[in-house]
């Protein structure tokens, strides 16, 4: 329908030890923070499932959430939460705002050069992902008109302010994927640049989530700062020069994709944390005396 819909995101989990964050649509997500207060046990059904910026769900308009069923599952669940005290140890298995899930312990990490050594994302469809220390070495920031894509305005399904739009000559937005028409878009980041290490550099894309954290500003905030009426090259130019030269914890995805008619190997940022070099610097010294 085009229509923009509330939203609210939640986090759930299970005695398998793992997260995951769930979006809820419309009326329920109005509703959620008072039903989901008590923190029950939900029986979620038909939820989407999305590889988008890290693994997440989201209701659907054929799904249904019951609380508390009566079910043996229910039970154990509810014997497992108040055994953690309401604050179990899960791991993430979503990304949230580029810097979703914990960040990997050193020992945990590899270099950039085992991307080449050991042909990660060489594996037909499936995806390798790899964690280091880099430092951003260059930015492309030089697309025409910025460096993002126009977004559809709808932030419901199927959109989720996602898909690309067009300029209409009325100087609307129209998307192909839901049909609306709007009068704005929602700028999204998207580009690459180069991470280096010790041992290697690598070229990586940069998708919106990740951006954001990287550069500190959402994309239409610097559109609307640098590309207004009074453009302001030297403005834009200068959220990319503050983020060059600095120093992150990666986690990477690494797959092959077709481009054109050449198979190419892509890394892309899947999470991204700051260093803490005090941490680091901890971590180290333990690493050094179990030599």
């Amino acid at each position: 329908s085009g229509q923009e819909l509330t939203k609210c995101d939640l986090t759930v989990a299970d005695d398998s030890g793992a997260e995951i964050n769930l979006t809820v649509w419309g009326e329920k997500a109005t509703k959620a923070p008072e039903t989901y207060r008590s923190q029950p046990v939900v029986a979620f059904r038909r939820v989407r499932v999305s590889d988008f910026g890290g693994r997440s769900l989201s209701t659907t308009n054929s799904g249904a959430a019951l609380i508390d069923p009566e079910t043996p599952e229910t039970t154990r669940i509810h014997n497992w939460w108040r055994a953690s005290g309401g604050q179990p140890s899960s791991r993430s298995l979503s990304s949230s705002g580029g810097t979703g899930g914990k960040m990997e312990a050193l020992v945990d990490r590899k270099n950039i050069c085992k991307i080449k050594s050991e042909n990660l994302g060489t594996n037909g469809d499936k995806a390798d992902y790899i964690s280091f220390k880099g430092t951003v070495t260059f930015l492309k920031k030089d697309k025409d008109g910025g460096a993002w894509y126009t977004a559809c305005a709808n932030a419901g399904e199927p959109c989720k302010n996602r898909f690309k739009v067009t300029q209409t000559t009325d100087q609307n937005w129209f998307c192909d994927k839901c049909g609306g028409t709007f009068p704005n878009c929602v700028r999204r980041w998207i580009f690459s640049g180069t991470i280096s290490d010790e041992t290697s550099t690598t070229w990586v894309s940069f998708f919106n989530e990740q951006a954001e954290v990287l550069l500190g500003a959402v994309a239409d905030d610097v559109f609307n700062e640098t590309m207004g009426e009074t453009p302001d090259q030297e403005k834009y130019d200068s959220f990319f020069e503050r983020a060059s030269y600095s120093d992150w914890v990666f986690r990477c995805k690494v797959k092959q994709e077709l481009v054109g008619e050449e198979t190419r190997t892509k890394t892309s940022v899947y999470t991204m944390h700051p260093v803490d070099y005090a941490k680091e610097s901890k971590d180290l010294l333990q690493a050094i005396a179990k030599f």
